[in-house]
């Protein structure tokens, strides 16, 4: 099981699938029936979507 959140490196957010079990470390916790990953300027945006709920985790891209 995958504890996930804000400080999870971006690479091994993307390396996650359906399937894989995930929580948030505190309450939330569940099989990842699928994902959604949006993007914009400031930030990724990853949506797991659980069984009965959903996972969010905002991720602000690096800027030089």
């Amino acid at each position: 099981m995958t504890i996930i959140n804000d400080n999870l490196p971006t690479s091994t957010l993307l390396e996650l699938k359906v399937g894989d079990e995930i929580t948030d470390g505190n309450n939330q916790s569940g099989t990842i029936k699928s994902i959604e990953i949006s993007e914009t300027d400031e930030f990724l945006m990853f949506l797991f979507q659980l069984e009965g709920s959903h996972n969010i985790v905002k991720k602000l891209k690096q800027v030089c």
